[in-house]
């Protein structure tokens, strides 16, 4: 099993501490962009604008998974089914996210400008 750097250099309060407090917080950030982009009440007239809170949100609420996930398996850790820590499919789709909303807000920049 591959773990983080994080996994193996925090004390298991700490992990446990930072790890729910931040998935919280950075949850609740990214909660909003993500409703924004895929609610029928707003206005979704520049698709690339929805596309880059789409992105954003997508990529704040997996930040927010990968932190609860190394939590909750520093609560597990030392039992008989303890959960493992975030794979590196998370870290995919964090990048992946971020990239696509960075792509969008090029576009929407390149094409307001003329």
């Amino acid at each position: 099993m591959k773990t983080t750097a994080l996994m193996h250099t925090s004390p298991r309060q700490r992990r446990i501490t930072w790890g729910f407090g931040l998935a919280v917080s950075i949850g609740m950030i990214g909660i909003g962009p993500l409703f924004a982009s895929v609610w029928p009440g707003f206005d979704h007239s520049p698709w690339d604008i929805n596309t880059m809170l789409f992105g954003l949100g997508v990529g704040l609420c997996t930040i927010a998974y990968i932190f609860g996930r190394i939590a909750v398996a520093a609560v597990t850790e030392g039992r008989r089914n303890a959960v493992a820590p975030p794979t590196r499919r998370a870290y995919l789709v964090v990048g992946g996210s971020f990239a696509l909303a960075a792509i969008s807000l090029a576009i929407a920049l390149t094409t307001s400008a003329s």
